[in-house]
């Protein structure tokens, strides 16, 4: 075997090892990343569209509560629906009586200490049951994905 032969393996070697070594800290860094955040070969693979989301606002909801004090109480909802389109957008804004009538139906029958005392989470919640029930009631699929409490002023 001569010189030449010797070092053409040796740098072949060296090279293998090199490549081994970046892998192997590719590999260990990719599988100790925790898997909520995206790797690098999962950013690879995956769509880089986004989803388009659309709001549909219902301004002025104004509900009577139910009160054991003399005065009346009211409540002031502003609330703003989420769509993937806009036919979708377009379907909750011609629905949207029975939205702000589902929304009145539930809380009107509420009493004001109750209703004061939820949090925001618990009221998104009951509105969003009173509206797939609304829905399924009028035999419709429900054009909006989720609803957020834009403003809640209590009187």
């Amino acid at each position: 075997m001569t010189i030449k032969t010797f070092s053409l393996g040796l740098v072949i070697a060296l090279i293998a090892a090199i490549f081994a070594a970046i892998f192997t800290i590719l590999g260990t860094h990719l599988l100790s990343q925790d898997e909520s955040k995206h790797s690098i070969i999962s950013s690879l693979f995956s769509s880089s569209e986004e989803s388009t989301v659309e709001f549909v606002e219902i301004k002025n909801v104004v509900i009577t509560l139910k009160s054991h004090s003399e005065s009346e109480r009211y409540l002031l909802l502003e609330l703003a629906l989420t769509t993937h389109s806009s036919a979708d957008a377009r379907r909750a804004e011609e629905l949207s009586p029975a939205i702000r009538g589902a929304t009145v139906n539930l809380l009107s029958s509420l009493d004001y200490d109750a209703v004061r005392g939820m949090n925001v989470e618990l009221l998104r919640d009951k509105l969003m049951q009173a509206y797939t029930e609304r829905f399924m009631s009028l035999k419709t699929r429900m054009p909006f994905k989720d609803v957020i409490i834009s403003k809640m002023v209590f009187q």
